[in-house]
């Protein structure tokens, strides 16, 4: 008889839990504030706030993400990105790459650390 269980997102082992990703996107001034809450590695709720429409917009087209099918994506890819290029015109908008750290480190397929850009002119 084999009694091996199977493996899932559900008990793999990765801790999953609420992160919550505050971001500054320079001088737009329009803050974003991220709260990722994974239920397991692949479903991540968010909830997304920022003074900016067009981040608004996207988020309310962002209530859940698949985090596993957002890795396997691409760069650049995937419902999140998906969600902003609909609404966002800004190339350069740092909310995207915040709103998938958050997911990845709540799914607990990476820790939660900081990240940072810093622009010097020379």
């Amino acid at each position: 008889m084999n009694t091996s269980k199977k493996i899932s997102s559900k008990t793999s082992g990765a801790k999953t839990g609420r992160v919550r990703a505050r971001v500054d996107p320079g001088v737009c001034g329009f803050h974003a504030d991220i709260v990722a809450e994974a239920e397991s590695m692949r479903k991540v709720k968010l909830e997304i706030t920022s003074d900016c429409a067009a981040i608004q917009k996207a988020a309310d087209r962002l209530p859940e993400v698949d985090m596993l099918e957002e890795t396997r994506a691409g760069l650049g890819q995937g419902q999140v990105y998906g969600a902003l290029s609909e609404c966002v015109r800004h190339v350069t908008c740092p909310i995207g790459s915040g709103i998938l750290k958050a997911c990845e480190a709540a799914a607990g397929l990476a820790l939660p650390r900081d990240v940072s850009i810093k622009l010097e002119k020379e």
